[in-house]
């Protein structure tokens, strides 16, 4: 389809004594089989006063992607399958001039077990075809992000719990929990895009408006992210030699950790149910995890407890979760005050 009427002029024509039209781009509109009498959505945005035109049903017509594996290594060919995958795609056909080799096969084996949804339908020599059956109206974002931020607090607490008993079968069982993260973050894109794509979603996946969008892929990131620093602080658990921590030590670790999981839990509750209160009482909580900080630094400092590095180490790995989690901070505060005009006024 040709953009080049992607930014074009039109003149505003007087229909009536209190009408105005404007025409929209012959080639838009048979894209997507408009004609005259169908009916059209026309959205307002309410942070900038501009207006989206949305076809009654959106023509998506690439839902489909052939990947060219001839010259792709076996973890090329991963990234491409979870890049459709992501894209939206719903049929993904891998194709091969010469045979596929057994690495090959498993990259896409690998990608299936790490993406919802996503089955091999067909498998040959020279092809592979790869099927997701979920669609946008399956999920809500709200849920899919509690549900994803569930998984790394988990994931930080038995780490912290495996660190203070040197645990290191707990530590292996809370590092494999980041395979969750993988595939429901992954899945969190798929329809972030797809309701990029076709703003009629918006109410599918829970949204009023398409405005949260960036910022709630931005802390879908943010949690990601953080339960890869998680999933550290077990690896430093198997790494280790097994010495436990004195129980003065612990109570230090395991208050950090009480405090960052009450500080992520407010803020991802300001970010799915906007309100300024609510941002305010998840900046307070940060307040604590500082303390906290502070504390367990000082302890280290004075008493040089071991096994001093791997403590260490830990609470820079908790420290830099909390930044994390104030990042998405800012993104519930700025959709606080889109939620609560009344504490700014326009002129």
């Amino acid at each position: 389809m040709n953009t080049d009427y992607v930014r074009v002029k039109r003149k505003v024509q007087q229909l009536g004594s209190s009408t105005l039209a404007v025409t929209v781009p012959a080639e838009w509109a048979r894209h997507h089989d408009i004609e005259k009498g169908d009916e059209v959505i026309v959205q307002r945005d309410e942070n900038g006063g501009s207006l989206l035109l949305v076809p009654e049903e959106p023509n998506v017509d690439d839902t489909d992607a052939v990947v060219n594996a001839e010259t792709l290594s076996p973890e090329a060919l991963g990234r491409a399958v979870v890049t459709q995958y992501v894209l939206g795609r719903q049929l993904v056909r891998i194709e091969s001039e010469t045979p596929l080799t057994p690495e090959h096969h498993d990259a896409v084996f690998d990608a299936e077990r790490q993406l919802m949804g996503l089955g091999i339908v067909e498998q040959a020599t020279q092809t592979v075809t790869v099927r997701c059956s979920v669609a946008p109206g399956d999920f809500d974002l709200p849920t899919l992000l509690g549900r994803l931020s569930r998984t790394e607090a988990t994931i930080r607490t038995e780490a912290i719990t495996a660190l203070v008993e040197g645990d290191a079968d707990r530590a292996r069982t809370a590092a494999r929990r980041y395979e969750q993260v993988e595939k429901l973050f992954y899945l969190f894109l798929r329809l972030v895009f797809a309701t990029f794509r076709n703003p009629r979603l918006n109410q599918e996946v829970g949204l009023d408006t398409g405005f949260p969008l960036i910022g709630y892929r931005s802390v879908a990131q943010d949690v990601s992210l953080m339960a890869g620093l998680a999933r550290d602080i077990a690896d430093i658990v198997v790494e280790s030699d097994g010495t436990v921590p004195d129980d003065d030590t612990a109570d230090h670790l395991r208050a950090l950790g009480g405090a960052i999981d009450d500080a992520v839990s407010a803020t991802i509750a300001a970010v799915t149910t906007p309100d300024y209160d609510a941002a305010e009482t998840a900046r307070d909580r940060f307040d604590a995890v500082d303390d906290h900080v502070d504390a367990c630094n000082d302890h280290l400092a004075d008493e040089r407890p071991e096994p001093l590095l791997e403590l260490q180490r830990a609470v820079v790995l908790l420290e830099r979760c909390a930044q994390h989690a104030r990042d998405s901070l800012a993104v519930a505060t700025h959709l606080a005050f889109r939620a609560s005009p009344d504490l700014v006024d326009s002129e």
